[in-house]
């Protein structure tokens, strides 16, 4: 006989709603779930003694698992109808019908058994109602009941969605685990945090890579809420968070009023508006100084991948034998190159960042290390925008403009003014020093490869690497180099 236990999804829902509001701490909701799975099981135990004296009870569990949500799998659920197929069960017992099925559809797997020629299989629960499977009048009920579950879930589903759709709108808190950045109240900021937030944010705004990111992170002891270290995907998803800039978000996205203004929430932001719409498209946007050498080699990983050239295919070269003894760069053949150049990665990246050094340190023009102000010159094209974006939304609230001739125009609207906040804000929140004259001042160690190759590019468009002297195609790699393999290619050129 199989015994079926779950807590019923109003339960689970008050549970989670106690630890949302801090009512229940995450381990007392664990210890009340495991106490009313218990009593069920107790109760379960004393009706099987009453139908079938003597039968022993197998029980399957599925404890905080949802029976209405169509993408959760009960993984107990599929057991015991796997072992009601083969016939190693003499029926099931459960609580009551609503924690077994709040799906019609599963209610109708179940009955398939039921149905067979022969069957005798027993179905009952404490509810004291008529469930018998194997008779029409005990499937009739069953159907009803499943439905009515069914019903009263949908209604909670759209009652909660209502309630949390008005929270949003009306920036109020909502639930939800600690995010990065604040103490356990989710209003009031964690200082170490908010410092690393910041930290990141420059990193970014700089031209580092979200690898290089995640590594600093990483190197500062920080970890995520399992206790393990964050990864690329974390990182990018805790950069990219409204909160940041005290924005309310509904359903992942950050929330707008009918004028187009972002609604804030009560919380203390780390961060403007105008610098998270800077670091949103500085990550989503493309890279400054990436170079795409082929498929999957869009990544910076190394310094100078996509700016050697390979002096036979002219092909952009890629960096190889990253984690070995003598790491290289290769003119890659599934990058559709040749194949036939590699030079060693040490001694050409010293050799580069040792021309670009004399060549900043020699300049006779001063731009190369004076500051550099912000620069953005689409600021009439902006506020045409939204003033365009204003008399748009004036016409449709006097009736002036059909609904869905509004939508579609404001939607238009808002992308192209997302776009140019956007680009402005990028533009502000730059550095408003050249990375390069971080080098004369600093030397390269200070500088991560992202800076490293912004440098480069600064002074360089490519490097030319010819074939090796004297060394048929595929011989030895080079542990030291031959400078006259390499064709610098200046920017003025």
């Amino acid at each position: 006989m199989a015994g079926y236990l779950r807590m019923s999804d109003a339960d689970l829902s008050e549970i989670k709603n106690l630890v949302k509001i801090g009512a229940l701490t995450p381990e007392e909701a664990k210890e009340r779930e495991r106490k009313g799975v218990l009593k069920q099981k107790e109760d379960v135990v004393q009706l099987a003694s009453t139908l079938c004296p003597g039968q022993a009870v197998v029980f399957y569990e599925d404890n905080n698992l949802s029976a209405f949500k169509r993408n959760v799998k009960r993984k107990s659920f599929e057991r015991m109808l796997k072992d009601l197929e083969v016939g190693s069960l003499g029926g099931v017992l459960a609580y009551d019908i609503d924690r077994l099925f709040r799906q019609p559809k599963d209610l109708e797997r179940l009955i398939d058994y039921y149905e067979s020629p022969g069957s005798s299989l027993v179905f009952s629960t404490l509810s004291g109602q008529n469930f018998d499977l194997t008779t029409p009048d005990g499937r009739f009920t069953a159907r009803i009941m499943v439905n009515v579950a069914n019903k009263s879930s949908e209604d909670m589903k759209r009652r909660l969605r209502r309630e949390m759709e008005r929270m949003a709108f009306a920036g109020e808190m909502s639930g939800g685990p600690r995010p990065f950045g604040w103490e356990d109240d989710r209003l009031t900021l964690r200082p170490k945090e908010k410092k690393a937030l910041d930290d990141m944010g420059e990193m970014v705004l700089k031209g580092n890579s979200l690898t290089t990111v995640t590594t600093w992170l990483k190197s500062k002891g920080f970890v995520g809420r399992t206790g393990k270290p964050f990864v690329r995907s974390s990182v990018r998803r805790i950069l990219l968070n409204p909160r940041n800039a005290g924005i309310r978000k509904f359903r992942g996205e950050p929330l707008k009023n009918q004028e187009g203004n972002y609604i804030m929430g009560p919380w203390e932001a780390p961060w403007t508006v105008d610098k998270w719409l800077a670091i949103k498209n500085t990550i989503e946007g493309p890279g400054p100084n990436r170079a795409k050498v082929g498929p999957g080699h869009n990544t910076v990983r190394s310094i100078l991948s996509g700016i050697l050239r390979c002096g036979v295919c002219g092909t952009r070269m890629v960096a190889a034998n990253t984690s070995r003894k003598y790491p290289k760069y290769r003119c890659a053949r599934d990058a559709g190159g040749c194949g036939n150049i590699t030079i060693s990665r040490p001694a050409v990246e010293d050799t580069v960042r040792g021309l670009v050094s004399d060549v900043l340190m020699t300049a006779t023009a001063q731009k190369e290390t004076e500051e550099v102000g912000p620069k953005w010159d689409k600021a009439k094209k902006l506020a045409a925008l939204e003033d365009e974006f204003s008399e748009f939304h004036q016409l449709w609230k006097a009736g002036k403009i059909k609904t869905t001739s509004y939508i579609l125009g404001r939607e238009k609207l808002e992308e192209e003014i997302d776009q140019l906040r956007g680009e402005r804000a990028v533009a502000l929140a730059r550095p408003t020093k050249a990375p390069s004259l971080e080098v004369i001042k600093n030397g390269w160690d200070k500088l991560s490869i992202e800076s490293q190759r912004e440098v480069i590019l600064s002074v360089l468009s490519a490097v030319m690497v010819a074939s090796r002297k004297n060394v048929p195609a595929g011989g030895r790699v080079d542990r030291g180099i031959d400078h006259s393999r390499l064709t610098p290619v200046f920017k003025q050129q």
